[in-house]
Parts: C-alpha cells; structure tokens; sequence
C-alpha cells in the first residue's frame, strides 16, 4: 500500500528524532543471522535488524518508485562527497550516507572524483531513497537510485568507491568491484600506493 503524505512526514519526523539523539554506531561484519562476536564481552552478539531475512529486497529489474511504501523520496539539494548526499523529503532537507560502499574521503587520491562521479549520477535528478540503517554520526544510510540507476552499485562499477563488507548484509557489491578491479576502472587505474580504504585513511589522519 503506498504512504500516505502524512506517513511519510511522520516517517521523517521519526528519523529526525534518531538523528537527534545518541546514536550508536555499526556493530561491524555479521553472519547471515545479523550476529558477532563481542571482543569486549568475549562472546556472540546478535542484531536482529541486521540479518540477512531483514534486509532490504533490492531487485535491479524493479527498483523502487515514489510511493512505495518505506521509501523515500525528493530532488537532490547537494553531494557532499563520494558517498554522501542532501535531498528534502517531504520538504525537510536529510542528510544520506550511500549504503555498503565508501568512497575515498576528499584528501586522498581520486576524492575529488568520486564527488564529481555522484554528483553526475544524482545532479537533477528525483531520488529514490530506501532507508538501510542510521549510523554514528546521525545520517540515514540508504540504497539510492536515480531513475533506474542504482547509484550505490554504480559508483562501486565506476570504481569510484569500494564496496564496505565492514557494514555490508551481503555480498553482491563485492562481485562488482572484483570487476572494476579487473577493468582497472576510476581508482583502480591509481598506483597501489595511492589505492588507500577509505576507512584506513581515516583512521590513519586520526
């Protein structure tokens, strides 16, 4: 059944409140069942909403469409990076994280051109957006297409971000960036030395 308008902006208003508020980080790499092991506590923790029957349905022959219900939708306001975006939902501008990859941050090699890359996938487009998680920093993570693009999967095809098995529910991305490695393709033509994971690099300037 599709939302309703007010569904929607009670939907908004819901991950407003999330944003606002302490919110804890990803749990890391889990098995099909959404569960890990706790290094602290020593021992296996489960996350229910992260398991793989949980997961969102991502079919590329139908993606999905405004008014789908528990999707997202708006025109883009601005990219900030390779793998982040602004798009106002029902008139409040969100801030979005694209689910499962991660780009190179704008200081290392090839972050100014994975911007430019998602900038050309989404500039004046509607975005279609399914909410995936919220991470550490408030931002709804989510799977995006851009009319039938789905622009997660293609800015891992372009080679313009890696795909993020830290927070990932599954494996298809993987298989297409083992095809952008093998094409050489966007950062994959870089020097080895200049091909740093996004998330070493970080933590590397910390």
């Amino acid at each position: 059944m599709p939302i309703s308008r007010v569904h929607a902006i009670v939907w908004v208003a819901v991950l407003l409140c999330i944003q606002s508020g302490p919110v804890a980080g990803h749990p890391g790499r889990v098995d099909a069942n959404g569960c890990h092991q706790d290094a602290g506590a020593r021992k296996k923790h489960c996350h229910a909403e992260r398991s793989n029957a949980n997961a969102p349905k991502l079919d590329p022959a139908n993606p999905p469409r405004p008014g789908d219900e528990g999707v997202f939708h708006g025109p883009l306001v601005r990219v900030g990076d390779g793998d982040t975006l602004r798009a106002k939902v029902q008139g409040v501008v969100m801030e979005f994280r694209l689910a499962e990859v991660d780009a190179p941050e704008l200081d290392q090699p090839y972050g100014e051109r994975a911007k430019q890359e998602l900038a050309s996938l989404v500039t004046k487009q509607h975005l279609v957006i399914m909410p995936f998680d919220t991470d550490r920093y408030g931002r709804t993570v989510a799977h995006v297409w851009a009319g039938n693009v789905q622009v997660n999967q293609e800015m891992v095809r372009r080679g313009a971000a890696w795909f993020y098995d830290a927070y990932s529910r599954g494996d298809a991305l993987y298989h297409v960036e083992q095809e952008a490695r093998g094409a050489k393709r966007g950062l994959w033509a870089l020097p080895l030395g200049d091909r740093v994971e996004p998330w070493v690099w970080r933590r590397e300037q910390r």
